[in-house]
């Protein structure tokens, strides 16, 4: 009876055998020698895969979709590899390349802080505080501009809002 309740936990793949272990009150050893002579597949060493990518390789593959690996390596303190690695990983979770700013969304770069007012995936058009206009900024120019808020006067409603 034991056996039984121990090994269909086991084949449900749910816990793992430290945890069916510690609720059945009996050794790991046992559990695999159990499993061996039902004949059920033994789990592999290590971890499991990871199903999903984290918040923060989500935030590179997205800042990789815009700038380069060794741009995007230096903002996160990581190698241009790693960047590289985490991408090639995740491929198939990566949005298409969308513009990294809206309209509204205010940048400091280079000292200035500026306000986007138009922007595509590429480039973008900016403001400054004097009324300035930078006409197809790059995105993936030499620093990547930092976010620091909203200017409501430039924000875009979507249409879903009208």
């Amino acid at each position: 009876m034991l056996m039984a309740k121990a090994l269909t936990d086991y084949q449900k793949g749910k816990m793992i055998v430290e945890e069916i272990a510690a609720k059945h009150d009996i050794s790991i050893t046992t559990i695999t020698v159990w499993a061996k002579k039902a004949g059920l597949p033994l789990r592999k060493r290590g971890r499991r895969r990871q199903e999903m990518p984290t918040e923060r390789q989500l935030n590179i593959i997205n800042l990789a979709s815009v700038y380069r690996y060794d741009q995007v390596g230096a903002k996160l303190g990581l190698h241009r590899q790693s960047v590289h690695r985490i991408v090639k990983r995740w491929r198939n979770w990566a949005s298409p390349s969308k513009a990294p700013f809206a309209p509204g969304d205010m940048l400091i770069w280079c000292g200035k802080e500026l306000t986007v007012v138009d922007a595509n995936w590429q480039d973008g058009t900016l403001i400054d505080d004097r009324g300035k206009i930078f006409m197809h900024f790059p995105w993936y120019g030499g620093q990547i501009p930092e976010k620091i808020g909203i200017n409501p006067k430039y924000v875009v409603p979507s249409p879903a809002a009208a």
